[in-house]
């Protein structure tokens, strides 16, 4: 059975982040209890048809805070297909390098996890969930474009970033009714293969894009997610991509 918890309760925190930022003007620390537990959140991925057959172990979670966007395009592309055990894995096709920031400020986790960089006039702001969080400055009544970031233990290193992507989605589609799917790209990261999904959601009454960046790592899955309301978030879609970009697995 493959779920994806943390990814969820990642998305929940950046809409809450993202609300709350649009009522005090100022960074806002959210509380952990504003943030569903994963248990309500988790759907089981069903199995494809043709694609990849989950491990019956497998569970799903990684990604940060809720909702962040940046819209994608679908490209197809061939995946390459191995046996392993009794389970049929999809190998993810490495897909075109994400844009880099030129400058800002970098971010390295104090446990030496990971890194990227951000915008040097961000700011950094709590979100229960998340590993990290920043947001954009933003006059004050105004909701910033938001990113975070949230790392998930996989049950094993045989889970694929194809089976990953698909439990996401399945849960995307049971939390939020209005769900969405402007896009589902390949990309690279760290010279790794990622996924890119760009999708609309219906959060505490207010329609937001959001966009997930995410790659597998062994048994841990790295999640980007940003995201900021409809009508603002093409304005901040570039810088998206530049910041998940400069994602880097340790430091």
């Amino acid at each position: 059975m493959l779920v994806r918890k943390q990814a969820m309760i990642a998305l929940l925190g950046v809409a809450l982040l993202l609300l709350a930022a649009c009522s005090t003007g100022s960074p806002t620390a959210i509380p952990a209890t504003a943030i569903p537990s994963a248990a309500p959140v988790v759907e089981t991925a069903t199995t494809p048809p043709v694609a990849s057959t989950a491990p019956a172990s497998a569970t799903r979670g990684g990604s940060a805070p809720l909702p962040s966007a940046a819209p994608a395009t679908s490209s197809p592309t061939t995946a390459a297909r191995a046996t392993v055990g009794t389970a049929t894995r999809v190998a993810t096709a490495v897909g075109t390098p994400l844009a880099t920031l030129a400058a800002g400020q970098k971010y390295s986790d104090p446990q030496a996890r990971f890194s990227f960089t951000i915008p040097g006039n961000w700011t950094q702001v709590q979100a229960s969930g998340a590993e990290v969080a920043y947001q954009s400055p933003v006059p004050s009544g105004v909701i910033p474009a938001t990113v975070n970031v949230v790392l998930e233990k996989l049950p094993s290193a045989t889970v694929t970033l194809d089976e990953y992507d698909q439990a996401g989605e399945a849960n995307l589609k049971q939390q939020f009714p209005d769900y969405k799917s402007l896009g589902l790209t390949k990309v690279t990261v760290d010279g790794k293969p990622a996924y890119k999904r760009v999708y609309t959601a219906t959060i505490a009454g207010r329609v937001l894009q959001l966009q997930q960046v995410y790659l597998i790592e062994r048994d841990t899955a790295y999640v980007i997610s940003c995201g900021a309301p409809q009508d603002s978030f093409a304005a901040n879609a570039a810088v998206f991509d530049q910041i998940s970009g400069t994602f880097k697995i340790g430091q």
